[in-house]
């Protein structure tokens, strides 16, 4: 191995210390040149001043970061809007230009890459190796969490897949106008790739932002005529300003946003930031039957689609809530450690009452969790309960937040409660009809596809659908008399083998 020489520190150049000050403290991706201009070393900055100052002002740097330092002449930097921005630029700028001392990203070695796969319908996805080659690879990258959070913004503003293998039926991301859907809709085929050739020239273009790219992209389309297409980049700019303004824009989350029922919710519950990131977590089943739970998450007081999860009940049989919120949310929080969840909540929300409360406090003190907030919303009186986190165990009594019904912070808190119970009634009622569509119903003799999703419609269970007699079940539309006596004779006939 060819060892470094030992460098004898020297004074930074008077230029070179009124050059850093000018720099402004904005993200962005910095250059360090040699005295003959040639690019010593690129890097990428949340603040690029704060950055690149501190090459000079640390006295105890590696053999390495010193001997850069000795070399450096001048230095340049590109501004970017975000500190994502400036994650993929460096990427790109270093994989151009081959710097010497970015000799460590050139091997490609334990850093992350950015995927976008060989399939007939690709999807992008992060990798830390290149095992397939017929797949697109760009980076390596610096930092995970930018990356993480870049891949969502793809995803976000581009309809393409995110599911690793395509499903029978239209996902929630179809119906949010997020994916083609080219799994029930083939016929998209070319307007598909035709969206993954604009993420591929976006990633190995070499623009400062993604704002930019949309925005070039934009008047392109317009001066073309392509007016369908300019449309769709005009809609994505939009959507990036309400997302950045939502997840990545430096601001000062209490300067006058528009965030009335974080900002109560942060005083009334004592925490140290704002809660912008919250979580809620509510189960549903019928009698024990087809138990599930869900997750949703708001960022910023707005639905965060990406952050939403169904959960189907693996080891609690019969009813039992309590358990059923254990599962679900030990699930998440092992997620958070295992690196499969993206982001810690600010805080944590249960749709029960204190009994629910405890349960979900006694997991997250199991999974090493139990200094997140949290808290829960009862349905009957809207009650809202506060677990003491410094309490010696899960049973100790909960505080009520006493919040006013028409407080912000109380509609912010139900709309969240409501939005999971949703969440968590659409998927148990998928999750019923499939079980119900592929045995008891197809038994019923005279009965086709029109009317099975009748009797799925009115009835949440067998059991319930064997307490219904004839005359109930003629009043149903779509139902004859013949159709419905044939089913009650069904019915007595099962109910008697039990």
């Amino acid at each position: 191995m060819k060892k470094i020489p030992k460098v004898p520190r020297k004074e930074t150049h008077p230029d070179l210390r009124a050059l850093v000050n000018q720099i402004p403290m904005t993200p962005g991706v910095y250059f360090m040149k040699d005295e003959e201009g040639g690019i010593l070393y690129i890097g990428k900055a949340r603040i690029l001043k704060n950055r690149v100052r501190s090459y000079f002002a640390n006295r105890m740097q590696l053999p390495k970061i010193a001997l850069l330092v000795s070399q450096i002449r001048h230095i340049d930097y590109i501004e970017t809007t975000t500190e994502m921005d400036a994650l993929l630029l460096e990427a790109q700028l270093i994989r151009k230009y081959q710097p010497k001392y970015n000799k460590e990203l050139k091997d490609d070695k334990g850093y992350p890459l950015l995927k976008i796969t060989a399939e007939t319908y690709p999807r992008v996805v992060i990798t830390r190796n290149k095992s397939d080659r017929k797949a697109f690879y760009y980076g390596p990258y610096t930092d995970a969490r930018l990356l993480r959070e870049a891949v969502n913004l793809i995803n976000n503003l581009f309809p393409i897949r995110k599911c690793r293998r395509l499903p029978k039926a239209a996902c929630l991301y179809y119906h949010i106008g997020q994916c083609l859907a080219p799994c029930i809709k083939p016929e998209v085929r070319d307007d598909y790739a035709r969206w993954v050739h604009e993420i591929r020239n976006f990633l190995g273009g070499g623009k400062k932002s993604i704002l930019d790219y949309l925005t070039e992209r934009m008047h392109q389309a317009s001066a073309e005529l392509r007016f369908e297409d300019a449309q769709f980049f005009k809609e994505q700019i939009q959507a990036l300003g309400k997302l950045k303004k939502k997840r990545f824009l430096p601001q000062n989350p209490e300067a006058g946003i528009g965030l009335a029922a974080s900002l109560e919710l942060k005083k009334t519950l004592g925490l140290e930031k704002l809660p912008e990131r919250i979580v809620c977590f509510d189960v549903s089943n019928i009698q024990g039957d087809e138990p599930v739970a869900s997750k949703v998450a708001f960022l910023r007081e707005l639905p965060d689609k990406m952050g939403y999860r169904r959960y189907k009940i693996r080891t609690v049989e019969g009813i039992d809530d309590y358990a059923m919120m254990r599962e679900a949310l030990s699930r998440m929080l092992r997620g958070l450690k295992e690196g499969r969840e993206s982001f810690i909540p600010d805080l944590i929300m249960i749709d029960g009452g204190k009994g629910h409360l405890a349960a979900a406090f006694e997991a997250m003190k199991e999974e090493g969790f139990e200094d997140t907030p949290l808290i829960s919303i009862a349905k009957k009186f809207e009650t809202i309960y506060s677990a003491r986190r410094k309490a010696a165990d899960a049973a100790a009594p909960a505080e009520d937040l006493n919040l006013a019904k028409d407080a912000p912070a109380n509609h912010l808190l139900q709309k969240i409660r409501d939005e999971a119970h949703r969440f968590a009634v659409s998927y148990h009622r998928l999750l019923k009809e499939k079980n119900l569509q592929r045995s008891d119903l197809d038994e019923i003799p005279g009965i086709g596809e029109v009317r099975k999703r009748i009797l799925l419609r009115h009835f949440d269970s067998l059991a319930e659908l064997e307490r219904c007699d004839a005359e109930r079940l003629s009043a149903l539309p779509g139902m004859s008399r013949a159709c419905a006596e044939q089913i009650e004779a069904w019915c007595r006939a099962k109910a008697a083998e039990k």
